[in-house]
């Protein structure tokens, strides 16, 4: 995380909140408190329709493009993860968990997060030279891994 505190945290005071938004250049209004209070108390990935059914029962006049345009500004800031969807046609989800981890999709649409430690081991286990390598074929540089698994 770019900053200490657990974004997966209910508990954030807006004190706390005005500082991670200032930390990443961000204004905060109350629609993007709501969005991304809603995004870090949810485990489960939500959608946006998810996390704007959640919104409105904090705030029933945030609308469907706040909501949208709040998760477009909180991932460009580095505050959440877009995760594609894993089927033709099926919604983006979104994470708080901003540390590089592994995702297991089920089959049943469910995506869980890999334990840390798990997530930690598969990700050191990609060799340096691998992906030195792999910049060289394809002349990029690597940023980072995402790891998706697969399950039932």
């Amino acid at each position: 995380m770019n900053h200490e505190l657990d974004q997966h945290d209910q508990h954030l005071d807006g004190d706390q909140l005005r500082a991670i938004f200032t930390q990443h250049g961000l204004r905060m209004t109350r629609q993007r408190e709501a969005v991304y209070r809603a995004l870090c108390t949810n485990r489960n990935h939500p959608t946006a329709e998810q996390l704007l059914a959640e919104v409105h029962q904090i705030d029933p006049e945030v609308s469907q493009a706040t909501v949208y345009n709040t998760l477009d500004t909180l991932v460009e800031c580095g505050l959440a993860n877009r995760i594609p969807a894993s089927t033709s046609g099926g919604a983006c989800r979104y994470d708080a968990d901003i540390h590089e981890h592994v995702h297991l999709v089920l089959d049943d649409g469910r995506i869980l997060d890999v334990p840390q430690d798990l997530s930690k081991r598969l990700i050191d286990s990609v060799p340096d030279a691998l992906l030195a390598e792999l910049g060289e074929r394809l002349g990029v540089t690597c940023s980072g891994i995402k790891i998706e698994l697969s399950g039932v």
